[in-house]
């Protein structure tokens, strides 16, 4: 389905804040707040602590898990490498977004790093697959 705008009137964007003592949910924005682009929601609404993010229909209230884009689109602009995992924010550290990023890079660059058995929190550490 193709969408005009990524998030709006009718929709907002909760986001799951991760705290010390747990997690949190925050409205991203204003109700009937548009966002017009991906791009624009994610570089508006990135939070250092963010562990997730969703997509929350005001009408039928539901939300969508839209997590995965966000991670994938932080990720179109970032100019480090696997190494830099630090400069990230939680929910692309902890995104297969990341993962698959570390993978393209180690291929592009012939190295022999994977994001999944060098990284700092690795999936199994972190999802326990």
């Amino acid at each position: 389905m193709h969408r005009s705008q990524f998030c709006t009137a009718r929709e907002t964007i909760l986001t799951k804040l991760a705290a010390s003592n747990g997690f949190y949910f925050e409205e991203g924005d204003r109700h009937g707040k548009v966002y017009e682009s991906l791009r624009h929601a994610v570089t508006r609404l990135t939070a250092d602590n963010a562990a997730a993010y969703f997509r929350f229909d005001l009408d039928t209230l539901s939300a969508e898990d839209i997590t995965e884009e966000f991670a994938s689109e932080w990720l179109n602009t970032f100019k480090g490498s696997p190494e830099d995992e630090d400069q990230l924010p939680t929910y692309v550290r902890t995104s297969q977004a990341w993962d698959d990023w570390c993978s393209d890079f180690t291929v592009e660059n012939g190295l022999a790093f994977t994001q999944r058995s060098h990284g700092t929190l690795n999936h199994r550490q972190q999802f326990g697959a």
